[in-house]
């Protein structure tokens, strides 16, 4: 299944292609879907007030609310076993905020900083026990050749040695770290045309 943003609202529509269904229908904007590793959730960001953290079944229905920073929060990933929806924000600070990695339970409560001291994107290994993320910038830039303060770099956590080891040392775009198998896949500019490929 893939669950995109289209007209502010979330769709989903079989991998396979088809008819895609809305699930959502809020005047707010929602985004950044991530569906549970179980396939039964989808957590996003739904602008209704602020722009909070929500969860909503896969098949659609209402959805809850599980933060309540009022902010600036993203989804981001879940943690490998369901039980956590791993999301950035900067609420902590108010200028010039730091953006860091936060997780929280699907029925919400209090959110808990990740081990990094800050972080926009994340990717767990397949055991878990290794994280692959940006640790500052901003993925989204389109500047070609740029090699200013925003260019996102990419580092690794290990959960068990509590180690950080830095994964790429290219001054440009190192985005979107996605484990799969025993391989990093990620966006960079670093080829000679400044044009960002996976």
């Amino acid at each position: 299944t893939i669950v995109f943003t289209w007209e502010r609202d979330l769709w989903s529509v079989p991998a396979t292609g088809g008819i895609a269904q809305r699930l959502t229908t809020h005047p707010g904007m929602e985004n950044f879907a991530k569906i549970s590793p179980d396939g039964k959730w989808i957590a996003f960001t739904g602008q209704y007030d602020g722009a909070d953290i929500y969860v909503m079944p896969a098949t659609g229905g209402p959805p809850r609310r599980v933060t309540f920073l009022g902010m600036g929060s993203q989804a981001v990933a879940w943690t490998p076993d369901g039980k956590k929806v791993v999301f950035r924000s900067g609420h902590e600070n108010t200028f010039r905020p730091i953006v860091k990695l936060f997780t929280v339970t699907p029925e919400g409560g209090l959110p808990e900083q990740m081990p990094m001291e800050r972080g926009i994107l994340c990717s767990f290994s397949p055991d878990a026990g290794k994280l692959v993320y940006n640790r500052r910038g901003n993925e989204e830039y389109y500047w070609k050749r740029y090699k200013g303060g925003q260019y996102t770099d990419i580092w690794q956590y290990d959960f068990t040695s509590g180690a950080f080891t830095a994964l790429t040392d290219y001054v440009g775009k190192n985005a979107y770290p996605m484990w799969i198998g025993n391989r990093m896949y990620f966006v960079s500019d670093r080829a000679k045309n400044g044009i960002a490929n996976l």
